[in-house]
């Protein structure tokens, strides 16, 4: 079996490692150009890395795909990852969401099976910003997508934030029976784990604590998501040591998930930081909610002399 050349910067990139994997693909030699299946997908997950950086960095990314965009023969997946710069950019949002719209639909049929999971992978996260759920569920569900690991795990991660534990895990056992060693198969066990609890969460341990102990993988999504089992099984001080730890990280104090499981352990100012930094991750609009309903309902009483 043929090694892919680019597997420890898929696995960099899964791990979350971002800058790790752009430089692990940037050592390698390579020329941009669209004949190049290699270079186009190496290019791809550098730019990639870029968008997932915090906050991401635009620019470089789309100088990375500059090259490709040039071809006469430019690929959807090329064309799909440079929209979605475009759309965190917040250059005309909903005209990139139409033109990816387009792609998806454009791929749905083609034989080339990296270039249907780049499209729908990146597409549906982008419906998934947008608040467009169910096209994103549709997205995932559709084609080779229904195959690929990569959409297989984005779409568990859609499913428990939706509380359909159930689907998660009929979704997990497709994914076990197409690549049980894959690290996205590792990660979507340990995602169910964190939301169900009981046994499966000293799985989802052991995975961020591998993770953990990695060279380059004490990052701030990893060290959030060490410190969340950490919370669930109740090692307070752990948890609250790992997310100091990645608030000490680049950038690591205006990351979402550090700043909702600082917010959970009730370090103080986290609350604060996480409304400011990250309104629009899910904790913090709960909290948004809740307050709101709070202030209404205490309106509504007076406090007598």
């Amino acid at each position: 079996m043929e090694l892919d050349p680019l597997y420890h910067v898929k696995q960099l990139f899964y791990q979350a490692s971002f800058k790790a994997a752009i430089q692990e693909a940037s050592q390698q030699p390579h020329t941009p150009s669209s004949d190049d299946i290699t270079s186009l997908h190496r290019a791809i997950y550098i730019a990639r890395s870029y968008l997932s950086l915090n906050p991401p960095n635009i620019s470089q990314a789309k100088s990375i795909l500059s090259p490709f965009l040039s071809s006469d023969n430019t690929s959807l997946s090329i064309k799909t990852v440079n929209a979605f710069a475009d759309y965190l950019g917040g250059n005309d949002r909903e005209s990139k969401l139409e033109e990816i719209r387009d792609y998806v639909l454009e791929v749905e049929g083609n034989e080339d099976e990296f270039e249907e999971s780049i499209v729908r992978s990146i597409s549906s996260t982008v419906f998934i910003l947008h608040g467009e759920t169910e096209e994103a569920v549709a997205t995932l569900n559709e084609g080779k997508g229904k195959e690929d690991l990569e959409c297989l795990a984005l779409l568990v991660q859609l499913l428990l934030s939706l509380d359909r534990k159930d689907l998660a895990q009929t979704t997990y056992n497709t994914a076990k029976r197409i690549g049980n060693d894959s690290i996205l198969v590792q990660a979507i066990e340990a995602w169910i784990g964190l939301k169900t609890g009981s046994r499966p969460l000293h799985q989802s341990y052991y995975f961020y604590e591998e993770l953990y102990q990695l060279p380059s993988g004490r990052t701030p999504p990893v060290l959030a998501s060490h410190a969340a089992a950490h919370l669930l099984l109740g090692h307070l001080d752990e948890a609250k040591a790992d997310i100091i730890e990645a608030s000490q990280r680049e950038n690591g104090d205006k990351e979402g998930d550090v700043l909702a499981v600082g917010t959970s352990l009730g370090i103080e100012g986290y609350a604060e930081k996480l409304a400011t930094n990250a309104p629009q991750h899910p904790f913090a609009v709960d909290l948004a909610e809740k307050s709101k309903l709070f202030d209404e309902a205490a309106s509504k009483f007076a406090v007598t002399a």
